[in-house]
């Protein structure tokens, strides 16, 4: 609402700057009020000209709050799971499809994981290479003997100041069931 305003403002000014510009051209110059009043007007312009480009930079609309001063947030990589997946009941030998959007790396790490009394355990894992752009990866279900909850975890190459470590980027929670 402030950037209106100000944009407003500034359209309103501009209409104020024509008309001293005017002015001065018809007192043939030499109207010291005249130029003076086209430099006030000019000045303004400029500083509203200026908090525009100062609130440019994120804002409150900005989902990740970058300023001016702020670096970009990372690019991440994207994937959802084909639908229906989320608190499903899964058996061992089951497909479940993962689209992924690769914009860097070129692994993903797929796994089952449950909560072992605080500790992770893998049930089972696959690691594909993918390609930068849409991919679509099959996951086999192998829990073994296991039965109870689960989350599909999918982990992904992530460079952070030239090192390379794999970050989980998240999953969803599923049901083991005979």
């Amino acid at each position: 609402m402030k950037r209106i305003a100000i944009i407003v403002a500034l359209g309103a000014l501009g209409i104020a700057f024509a008309a001293a510009s005017l002015w001065v051209m018809l007192s043939g110059e030499r109207s010291a009020r005249a130029v003076r009043t086209k430099f006030r007007i000019g000045g303004a312009m400029l500083t509203l000209a200026s908090m525009i480009s100062l609130t440019s930079c994120g804002g409150p609309g900005d989902e990740y709050g970058v300023s001016c001063y702020d670096p970009a947030p990372p690019i991440e990589n994207d994937h959802r799971w084909n639908q229906g997946v989320a608190n499903s009941e899964l058996r061992n030998g089951d497909k479940v499809v993962l689209f992924y959007e690769c914009r860097f790396g070129s692994e993903v790490k797929v796994s089952l994981v449950t909560d072992d009394e605080g500790e992770d355990r893998v049930l089972c894992s696959q690691t594909y290479e993918v390609v930068k752009g849409g991919n679509q990866l099959e996951f086999t279900i192998e829990a073994g003997d296991y039965r109870g909850r689960a989350q599909l975890c999918v982990e992904y190459d992530k460079y952070q100041d030239g090192d390379e470590t794999t970050w989980p980027m998240g999953g969803i929670f599923v049901a083991i069931v005979d």
